[in-house]
């Protein structure tokens, strides 16, 4: 009994970090390829397959994710990452739409209204109907008032 409580413990104990297991897709999707540039877990080139298999040894040595990208970083530059860093001059790719978007939403209103209020242009005044539409429009209001 004891025995059998010690081992539900311990797999109690150990759960998290099965769960929280490191695999090479998880690392894979934070870099693309070098050569064709798609994410590394949809890509099939070589230096792709080389890049999968550098990652799978790392996480079999304890590294973390961040330590295998940075890894990565020091072995192809920045360009391996599949989003800019939140820092310096890659600050921008973050700031720039960002701003964009504000932009056009205070822009929304502004245009709106200045189309709203622009005068509208006057067509042509309607014409005299001929003494025969005037007569055929007189029968048709007589019929329809009947009925």
């Amino acid at each position: 009994m004891i025995r059998a409580l010690l081992v539900a413990l311990a797999l109690l104990l150990a759960a998290p970090a099965l769960a929280s297991a490191l695999t090479v897709n998880e690392v894979a999707r934070e870099v693309r390829c070098p050569t064709c540039n798609t994410p590394l877990d949809v890509s099939n080139a070589p230096i792709a397959v080389n890049m999968k298999q550098y990652i799978a040894d790392r996480i079999e040595r304890g590294w973390t994710k961040d330590r295998i990208i940075d890894g990565l970083v020091d072995e192809f530059g920045q360009g391996v990452l599949t989003t800019p860093p939140k820092s310096g001059f890659d600050l921008i790719a973050w700031v720039v739409p960002a701003l964009l978007v504000a932009a056009g939403l205070v822009a929304i209103p502004i245009v709106t209204r200045a189309w709203a209020r622009r005068p509208r242009a006057a067509g042509p005044a309607p014409r005299e109907p001929t003494p025969e539409e005037a007569r055929r429009l007189e029968d048709e209001l007589r019929r329809h008032g009947d009925a």
